[in-house]
């Protein structure tokens, strides 16, 4: 089972920021990190959600079918 401790999202921002090189306004950096903040929220509780082992995967997706 994956860790439940979300990332730190200054750590995230310092970690992500070199490999993309996107520039970040510093002015911006609060609300990045409260974006990633919600984010790994949301994440956690998908990941919690428990499902039972008989669940199939859905079908293919066709458009138009």
């Amino acid at each position: 089972m994956p860790d439940a401790t979300p990332p730190n999202p200054d750590a995230v921002i310092d970690a992500l920021l070199p490999a993309t090189g996107i520039p970040l306004d510093p002015a911006w950096r609060a609300a990045v990190a409260a974006n990633l903040a919600v984010a790994g929220a949301i994440a956690a509780a998908l990941q919690s959600f428990p499902l039972p082992d008989a669940l199939e995967p859905a079908a293919v997706f066709e458009p138009g079918r």
